[in-house]
């Protein structure tokens, strides 16, 4: 009720929330990548056992991580010092 009057709207966190801040944080991000995180992470999403046991912010960097493996060709590093920071994860 109270958030109502002051015209707050809550919803749920998704993978998509946390998808958007870590495909910036990735060096090598282009629209292959973004493509490949995004699909990971609906593949993920279709398999009940993955969503109810982790969360969505797992889901996102595990999306991010295997998209950067896959589609890295210079072998650089993956898991770089700002994606650490956001995801607060360490590979």
């Amino acid at each position: 009720m109270i958030l109502g009057k002051l015209e707050w709207s809550l919803t749920a966190a998704t993978p998509y929330v946390f998808l958007a801040r870590f495909i910036k944080a990735t060096v090598q991000a282009d629209k292959t990548m973004e493509n490949m995180t995004l699909f990971l992470a609906e593949t993920g999403l279709m398999y009940y056992p993955v969503v109810v046991s982790y969360s969505p912010s797992l889901i996102a960097a595990a999306a991010v991580y295997g998209a950067i493996h896959t589609t890295n060709k210079t072998k650089t590093p993956s898991w770089t010092e700002t994606l650490k920071h956001y995801t607060e994860l360490i590979k």
